[in-house]
């Protein structure tokens, strides 16, 4: 008994030492439970390799920095003369060694430009660091949305399929009673096959949704299911109060950190225009005459052919090329936000209309024609086609809410902010949820 009891003991302690077990029992104890937005962007932004790679390449930036803030090493130099020669020269008593230490003096501001163009260009790997985890939520979002729409589509394909089974029951009922002809019987039932049919296509699409949000997710979920609203139509901010917002985008936040850096390293190549200095000192010992003497040395490069002068102009073109493309990206990002805006908005008006006007008179016309059918008045094709016309509608009202919210996503991955009041899994939206 006290064995098993220091077994136990010692098993929860490396349990609680070792935090990576517990994050995988954690994580699969999550496996049944419905996954929300919320955790799997923080399951993504915390698991997904892009992330880490990321945050590597900052570090080498730092790094880089860090070396380009050194100053040049200084040099030791001993030079031997007079030695091994002939005659007068031959062995070392006519030996001269000279010991002496260089620097080289950095002109023209060379080590803080350098060290300032090293700092923009790690502030350019945090500006894409910032993108990719803009990028990472928007495609977990996007990624969500489908697996969402997919289960949806399931349910809707499993309500379908129940309701052609109650109008084949009803067939069935009028051919005993000796009502209906056999063969709608057939009808019936090419119809039920054929919504079963559609079923497991929804079942394997919900499958293969819940494996790539899973990769999304760093591999450390296996998605059973994941929980959120469709339905719901929240208001729509006008694009008058979205334009603003897309000047402080991650996206185009880049182009200011890239022209920073392209201005900063122009900074750096005109400063190499102007050359080193190497400064010397050092002591010279005359082995004939056991005497020493100081020696001093200075050395500059004639800058008469090479000043550097066709690297500034390039560095010179790619900042102003930069520019140029800042420019470009603010026209395109301003045209994406309107298209995704537009786009959101037509989704809206057809979830709604559909919602409002097409699928209850879809619905009521379906049950008349069951009651017709049943009394006797309308045709069995009347209701097959209700059946298909419901069908029909149903879906293009869940289609069109997945689309209004892949377009919010959309808009949020352009702004580099989500929107509040907009998330179909926000406390936010259920005020502004039509009752």
């Amino acid at each position: 008994m006290p064995r098993m009891l220091f077994i136990c003991v010692w098993a929860l302690c490396l349990f609680a030492l070792n935090p990576q077990a517990h994050a995988e029992m954690s994580s699969a104890t999550e496996v049944g439970t419905p996954l929300s937005l919320d955790r799997a962007l923080a399951l993504a932004l915390a698991h997904n390799p892009e992330v880490d790679a990321t945050a590597a390449e900052i570090r080498a930036y730092e790094a880089d920095a860090l070396q380009a803030g050194l100053r040049p090493n200084p040099v030791l130099d001993l030079e031997l003369e007079n030695l091994a020669g002939s005659g007068e020269f031959s062995g070392t008593d006519a030996t001269e060694a000279t010991l002496m230490l260089s620097q080289a003096i950095e002109l023209g501001g060379k080590r803080e430009h350098r060290r300032r163009a090293a700092e923009a260009e790690t502030a350019l790997a945090q500006s894409r660091s910032e993108i990719t985890r803009t990028e990472l939520r928007a495609r977990t979002t996007r990624q969500f949305i489908a697996v969402l729409s997919a289960q949806q589509r399931l349910q809707l394909a499993d309500d379908l399929v129940t309701l052609a089974r109650r109008a084949l029951s009803t067939v069935e009922e009028r051919i005993e009673a000796g009502k209906a002809p056999a063969t709608e019987k057939l009808r019936a039932r090419i119809l039920v096959a054929e919504l079963e049919i559609a079923r497991t296509r929804e079942t394997h699409t919900l499958a293969a949704e819940r494996q790539s949000l899973a990769a999304l997710l760093g591999g450390q979920l296996k998605v059973a299911a994941v929980a959120g609203e469709l339905t719901r139509l929240p208001h729509l901010p006008p694009l008058t109060e979205l334009e603003p917002l897309l000047e402080q985008s991650p996206q185009l936040a880049q182009w200011d950190a890239q022209r920073q850096q392209r201005e900063r390293t122009l900074a750096l190549t005109e400063s190499r225009r102007i050359p080193d200095l190497e400064v010397g000192v050092g002591i010279r010992y005359f082995n004939d005459s056991e005497d020493n003497a100081l020696v001093a040395g200075l050395s500059i490069p004639l800058p008469l052919f090479d000043r550097n002068q066709g690297a500034v102009a390039a560095a010179r073109s790619r900042a102003d090329q930069v520019r140029a493309e800042q420019r470009n990206a603010t026209l395109q990002a301003r045209a994406a936000l309107t298209t995704a805006w537009q786009q959101m908005n037509a989704a809206h008006e057809e979830a709604e209309a559909l919602r409002d006007q097409v699928l209850p008179a879809a619905e009521e016309a379906l049950a008349a024609a069951e009651y017709g059918y049943r009394a006797g008045k309308f045709p069995l094709l009347d209701v097959l086609d209700a059946q298909r016309t419901l069908i029909e509608m149903r879906q293009g009202h869940l289609a069109a809410l997945a689309g209004f919210h892949q377009a919010v996503a959309e808009l949020e991955r352009l702004l580099g902010r989500p929107l509040p009041g907009l998330a179909f899994n926000s406390n936010e939206t259920k005020e502004n949820t039509p009752s």
